[in-house]
């Protein structure tokens, strides 16, 4: 499709069309967006620049168990969308390829001269593989993994502020013991988590037993299924919990009602996601807000920023959510 025939469809001019494309200003912010709904609707691809170089960046999202990305209730889908989408504004096109094999084959079976840059959704890619990501020829930044201690451009939630202000508001609310919900299949962001909930634990004098960190399968029925196999041993648990992610959080409490425990005034679950059933579960979840959208604009700002100039790589980037209280945490201090 020409400039000219979808100017025609969208019942603009192929300047207007081209001032969309370019990302320049003169258009109402209405016909901007009906230009760009019609990019989308009709698959238009701008043409490549003049010296010949594409306009299209891959998207790469990595399967290990599939669990992490798919399984989180759309939590990775909905940065990939916001990728596409800051994309799409400044002009590029974006492909996607799903990687089931393993890393190296995946990697390697890529034609890099169609691309101009690389995005890799790199939550499930373990420590052992890290230095695979070298093979990629063109530009790349992974989101959703920091890649500690490699030289590779980074997105991703700040894990370390995030588990502070959840632990935080837990102490404020009068908690003195807290256990921790965490996976028994691990990820860099799980082995973030983990490692500031014991750092903070500490600053913030909380108690903290072993007998209290209990692992469960990182999906609503895995965590629903081993945590009532935990409950059988008749533990002794914490007045607060705290959780690797929402989905673990759900699952426990669904677990612990079944048992007939109350939450929060028996026990208190707090979270970290704040994926959409965390609003409407029973009791809504207290949980740690991550900003997908920003993750995504940034993914993409970030990525376009480093192919037009190399010295901004490695560049790590750590996005801080915010605490959203609801109902899963019992403030002790309103029975003082």
């Amino acid at each position: 499709m020409t400039i000219r025939e979808l100017a025609k469809l969208v019942g603009v001019s192929p300047a207007t069309v081209s001032i969309v494309v370019n990302g320049k200003q003169g258009v109402s912010e209405e016909t901007r967006r009906k230009v760009l709904d019609a990019i989308d609707a009709y698959n238009y691809s701008p043409p490549v620049r003049k010296n010949g170089k594409p306009k299209s960046v891959l998207l790469m999202k990595y399967y290990k168990s599939g669990m992490f990305v798919e399984e989180n209730q759309g939590f990775i889908s909905m940065i990939i969308d916001s990728i596409e989408e800051q994309l799409r504004m400044e002009c590029f096109g974006m492909t996607m390829m799903v990687a089931k094999t393993g890393l190296r084959e995946a990697l390697d079976s890529i034609d890099y001269s169609k691309y101009c840059g690389m995005i890799v959704i790199g939550t499930e890619i373990p420590r052992e593989s890290y230095n695979l990501l070298e093979r990629i020829q063109i530009p790349f930044l992974v989101v959703d993994n920091t890649v500690p201690n490699y030289p590779y451009s980074s997105i991703c939630m700040n894990n370390y502020e995030n588990v502070w202000m959840a632990l935080k508001y837990c102490c404020d609310c009068g908690h003195t013991e807290i256990g921790y919900l965490g996976s028994n299949s691990t990820i860099e962001n799980f082995h973030e988590r983990y490692n500031a909930f014991c750092k903070y634990v500490l600053k913030l004098g909380l108690q903290f037993k072993s007998e209290h960190e209990i692992r469960v399968t990182p999906t609503m029925l895995g965590a629903y299924n081993d945590f009532l196999v935990a409950l059988e041993k008749d533990p002794r648990l914490p007045s607060c919990f705290f959780a690797e992610n929402d989905t673990i959080a759900l699952g426990v409490i669904k677990a612990l009602k079944e048992k007939g425990f109350r939450i929060p005034s028996d026990v208190s679950v707090i979270g970290f996601d704040d994926i959409p059933y965390s609003s409407i579960s029973s009791p809504a979840l207290t949980t740690v807000h991550v900003q997908r959208n920003i993750i995504g604009i940034q993914a993409a700002t970030q990525l376009l920023q480093l192919m037009r100039d190399s010295r901004f790589s490695p560049l790590k980037t750590r996005i801080t959510g915010r605490l959203v209280i609801r109902d899963s945490v019992k403030d002790l201090r309103k029975n003082v």
